[in-house]
């Protein structure tokens, strides 16, 4: 079940060159509740998952040359442990869009914590660097 949430994350997160971004299918994958939490400078930025959407949405209207190729993020690496029905992931990733008319790959890392919520995995909390 893990296994299965973790590649549709990462394929809800990617989309093709023209796309926008795949706001409702990212939603649908966090808690309403949810915190996400963002690698900034030495601290964290908070934000909710909308707030998450309208950056992207906004990045993507304003600089679509970022993506003139789509953007593209896959999973790297898996590491889980569940522990009352609570799941911690540590999720390493490699991204992929345009800068400079040139293509950048970024590597990071997700860390998640998911809920199975009425049967369904919902992230709760996402980290991410």
């Amino acid at each position: 079940m893990l296994d299965e949430f973790m590649a549709q994350f990462y394929q809800t997160i990617s989309f093709e060159p023209g796309e926008p971004f795949p706001a409702e299918r990212f939603r649908a994958l966090f808690r309403l509740d949810a915190l996400l939490l963002e690698r900034a400078g030495a601290g964290y930025v908070s934000k909710t998952a909308d707030e998450h959407i309208r950056e992207f949405e906004t990045a993507v209207r304003d600089h679509p040359q970022l993506f003139s190729e789509g953007f593209a993020e896959r999973q790297t690496s898996l590491e889980w442990m569940e522990q009352n029905g609570v799941y911690f992931v540590h999720s390493g990733y490699e991204k992929r869009y345009m800068r400079g008319g040139k293509p950048v790959t970024e590597c990071g890392a997700n860390h998640f914590t998911i809920l199975i919520d009425g049967g369904t995995p919902q992230i709760a909390c996402a980290v991410w660097e």
